[in-house]
């Protein structure tokens, strides 16, 4: 049986929003704008982060990923007359409470007839790893949906599952009960950011609660918890399970700049003939340059991992069910996606 491990970014989000329609409800581009209730108010959150508040008002026709990354710039914040650390802290916790949002719509319109859904069920059993860029719980989502188990390192589960690492959070993280004691509340009174601590996973009724500590990674920012308790072993069980994946899916990566650290280790863990799939309706050149030499393939339907007629792709024959042959060529890419003949 073929060994397939995920890498998941904000495409597969996006693939989901187009198919159910969310996108019309919800852009995940432009969350500042999203109608999220502060859970300490009843009014919006954003009133209640009035650094981030202003610095949205100030900047309105920029993007949103782009506001984010002006609340790490601490001359230019200090320019407008904000504090970069308290802004940056108060991002956090809306990206955080406005995902959770985002995240219980997405669980309320799954469908089974999504194409990604219908490719990660056919390849169910093969997946033995995955990694997420996403703070939505969309590939959760689909994992319980096909019953397959996983696990992020945290304390409130007995380990068993596929590593499901996600090392730039999730809205279904909060430190652990007695790491940090305090009564979390919007506007902020308690200003509590990167403290290195286990982690729990919250239930689906705990996510609009306020975050004793957001754990989210802004947009545009290198990510501050690779060493952390439950990033930096999770990284590693990850790794070794790479050198063993006969496919690697690359679905929906930016590739940002910010992100690169990570996406190449990742890369260069992976076995030489492990068919990388690039599953992206614009293939970042700069990745393409980087896994050039190995054996890959691009998928660049729009649609998702279906070809020019709707017909599910797959890295396996339907109709035996066996891996796909690799091509005589020696590109080491299956024969079916090879374009020597």
């Amino acid at each position: 049986m073929s060994k397939v491990s995920l890498i998941v970014g904000n495409g597969f989000s996006i693939s989901f929003g187009n198919f159910s329609g969310l996108v019309n409800l919800l852009n995940s581009q432009e969350p500042i704008t999203w109608d999220v209730p502060c859970p300490s108010t009843g009014n919006t959150l954003l009133a209640s982060l009035h650094r981030l508040d202003t610095l949205y008002k100030l900047n309105p026709e920029k993007p949103h990923f782009e506001v984010f990354k002006l609340a790490l710039d601490s001359d230019y914040c200090k320019s407008i007359g904000l504090d970069s650390f308290k802004t940056t802290l108060e991002s956090r916790h809306f990206l955080t409470i406005a995902f959770s949002m985002y995240s219980k719509q997405q669980r309320e319109l799954f469908s089974t007839d999504w194409s990604w859904f219908r490719w990660l069920k056919l390849h169910r059993d093969e997946i033995t790893a995955a990694f997420s860029l996403n703070y939505d719980l969309l590939l959760e989502t689909a994992l319980d949906r096909l019953n397959r188990e996983y696990y992020s390192l945290q304390v409130n589960h007995y380990g068993d599952g596929i590593p499901l690492v996600k090392p730039h959070g999730s809205v279904d993280f909060e430190i652990t009960p007695n790491s940090i004691s305090y009564t979390p509340q919007y506007p902020l009174n308690n200003f509590v950011d990167l403290n290195n601590t286990g982690i729990v996973r919250l239930e689906e009724h705990e996510l609009m609660i306020p975050r004793r500590q957001a754990l989210c990674i802004v947009p545009n920012e290198a990510n501050k918890y690779a060493e952390y308790q439950w990033v930096a072993p999770a990284n590693q069980w990850f790794e070794d399970k790479l050198k063993g994946s006969d496919y690697c899916l690359f679905i929906g990566i930016s590739y940002f700049e910010c992100d690169r650290p990570e996406i190449d280790k990742i890369v260069d863990s992976l076995p030489k003939d492990c068919v990388i799939v690039v599953a992206n309706p614009s293939p970042p050149i700069e990745f393409i340059d980087k896994i050039s030499g190995r054996p890959y393939i691009i998928w660049d339907n729009p649609e998702g991992p279906v070809d020019e007629n709707g017909a599910l792709l797959s890295l396996k024959c339907l109709s035996t069910g066996k891996a796909l042959s690799k091509c005589f060529c020696r590109s080491g890419v299956p024969y079916q996606y090879c374009g020597c003949h």
